[in-house]
């Protein structure tokens, strides 16, 4: 199964929120996290990866076309812990065309679940890969630019609910978001300075801040089938 997350603009919380979701779904089962955004290392506390993965990390698997074998991402995974591994983005290449995009989401689809953090302003090729997913959610903060950009956004029909980051000071709420996007608001996970200390520190995989693990885990629990269907 493929979770894919997109957010309409950066600075969302997308990346620590894709995180979270692959480390709480590997305290049960084999997880993967899938990076087109190139910050999941830094998140996660490891080193810099494109030297570990040269001319075999996601963006080189994508500008090698539809065709690429799916065996390459066998071959360009890493371990980062019990039943979790990481597809790094690993060196930078020419943008990919749709085609590859979705392909790569068809290919993720298989083999258990995989969570997929789609970079901010993505690639038609990482759109693509959000479009074919078994369940696409929207990763957004409670922002009227954010909101804006949403509704126009291609990605939003395919997707089946929300993710909100939740921080103080802001005049919407969940409601406000869910009427304007026309989709169920499914996790909120807090802004808060233990997890920006957490992520800081390089030991957010060692240790998920409460705050991240527990919507994390009702939003797993909550998905229904491979269909993006939601549990009332």
């Amino acid at each position: 199964m493929l979770i894919a997350l997109w957010s309409p603009k950066g600075g969302s919380g997308m990346s620590v929120v894709a995180a979270s979701l692959a480390l709480v779904a590997a305290e049960r089962s084999e997880a993967r996290l899938a990076d087109l955004g190139g910050d999941q290392p830094a998140i996660l506390g490891l080193p810099p990866l494109s030297t570990a993965v040269p001319g075999r990390g996601l963006a080189a698997w994508l500008a090698a076309g539809a065709s690429a074998p799916t065996e390459w991402l066998d071959a360009m995974t890493v371990p980062i812990g019990p039943r979790m591994s990481l597809l790094p983005l690993g060196d930078d290449a020419p943008a990919a065309a749709p085609e590859a995009g979705a392909a790569l989401g068809v290919a993720l689809r298989d083999g258990g679940l995989t969570v997929l953090d789609s970079g901010a302003g993505p690639s038609p090729a990482a759109r693509a890969a959000v479009e074919v997913a078994d369940t696409a959610l929207i990763v957004i903060r409670p922002c009227y630019l954010a909101l804006h950009r949403a509704v126009a956004d291609s990605r939003l029909r395919p997707s089946s609910g929300a993710i909100l980051v939740e921080e103080p000071g802001r005049a919407l709420d969940a409601g406000d978001v869910a009427a304007v996007l026309g989709l169920p608001v499914v996790a909120r996970f807090p802004v808060r300075a233990d997890i920006a200390r957490a992520i800081d520190a390089g030991v957010l995989r060692d240790r998920l801040p409460a705050p991240l693990a527990s919507p994390a885990a009702t939003l797993l629990a909550g998905l229904a089938d491979a269909r993006g269907m939601w549990a009332a």
